[in-house]
């Protein structure tokens, strides 16, 4: 395979995943707690977090093992079951810190699972987003060629790994800049209501979904 074939399949893939970045979603809103609550370095091990999971989601996904949750729907269902209960629990603590005067004035041992432990936290969300599984189970695979060698698959999930670093990365740094802070802090608590309002909001999109899909 030569580069210019290497590059026609690699590009499509980072394009995709940039584009999935950009979305806003439960990873951001994980990156953003860490990073403007506890600093640049809980924001940067969030945002490994992040990309640890979609490293892994990628290795599941060149590997074929995604196929699983086409053949065996329950487990795709409890993974989004779960994925839907940990964004109603990361909500609930954004409205239990904002009690005590906002997530983003609080200790980091004092106030929610994505300042005490972000990089855990960060992987857990990751590897339980219901747009993770349609990302990695479907969109990503349509670009796989199915006769690709397997050096190709581990580059690709390599990269994906990789080019998740640098986006979330990115984001933390932002987020964790002085002004961004400062402007965080200040409307700590109506923000911290926005945050709950938004994680409870997710969780319940997911678990309607599920629902119906069980009905």
């Amino acid at each position: 395979m030569d580069t210019s074939s290497l590059a026609a399949i690699l590009m499509p893939i980072a394009l995709i995943q940039f584009v999935g970045w950009a979305t806003p979603g439960p990873n951001h809103l994980t990156i953003i707690t860490a990073s403007v609550t506890a600093g640049r370095g809980a924001g940067l091990r969030a945002a490994m977090g992040i990309a640890t999971g979609a490293l892994v989601w990628s290795l599941i996904a060149v590997s074929g093992i995604a196929v699983v949750f086409q053949l065996v729907p329950p487990l795709y269902f409890g993974l989004r079951a779960i994925g839907a209960m940990y964004l109603i629990y990361l909500g609930i603590n954004a409205f239990r810190a904002a009690r005590r005067g906002g997530v983003f004035k609080l200790e980091a041992d004092t106030t929610s699972p994505a300042t005490r432990e972000p990089f855990r936290t960060a992987f857990l969300v990751m590897m339980t987003n219901p747009k993770a599984v349609l990302f990695f189970g479907s969109i990503l695979t349509a670009f796989i060629p199915p006769d690709g060698p397997q050096w190709l698959m581990v580059v690709i999930a390599f990269q994906i790994g990789l080019v998740g670093a640098v986006l979330n990365a990115f984001a933390a740094l932002f987020f964790s800049s002085p002004p961004v802070m400062r402007g965080f802090q200040a409307a700590s608590y109506p923000m911290s209501l926005l945050f709950g309002v938004l994680f409870i909001g997710l969780g319940m999109v997911v678990a309607w979904d599920v629902v119906g899909d069980f009905l």
